[in-house]
């Protein structure tokens, strides 16, 4: 297998530990009701993404576009390299379940306030009664 290759699996795995610890972290502030934090949050896992897809874009540039990576690690006889794929694949995973937490977590956050400003703040419509008594707007 190609040095350089293996360098880019490396450190696709790195950025994908940091990409998870991110996400840890905003599950933290999204409990803890921190919003500065979260806005902060937000823009290093921007900047993690960015990073990774240039590793991406790095690590198809010397593979080619039509290769595929799983085949080629199947295929290689490097353990290491086999672990570190698998253990790419289990922090996708992880990946994916932390996001999908931390976005229903935000959505009730948000419907929650939604509900609290109508309940304080109601519809500006003026009520009128029509002519059977009943309130129309």
């Amino acid at each position: 297998m190609n040095p350089e290759l293996k360098i880019v699996i490396y450190e696709e795995k790195n950025i994908l530990k940091k990409m998870l610890s991110l996400l840890d972290e905003q599950y933290e502030y999204v409990i803890n009701k921190e919003v500065l934090k979260m806005d902060k949050i937000v823009k290093d896992l921007d900047d993690v993404a960015k990073e990774l897809a240039t590793t991406e874009i790095k690590r198809r540039s010397i593979m080619g576009s039509e290769a595929s990576i799983s085949e080629l690690v199947e295929g290689s006889n490097d353990e290491k390299i086999k672990a570190v794929y698998e253990e790419i694949k289990s922090t996708l995973k992880m990946i994916e379940i932390q996001k999908e937490a931390n976005g229903m977590l935000i959505k009730q956050r948000l419907f929650f306030t939604k509900k609290m400003i109508n309940c304080i703040k109601p519809s500006q419509g003026l009520s009128t009664y029509n002519a059977n008594g009943q309130v129309g707007r």
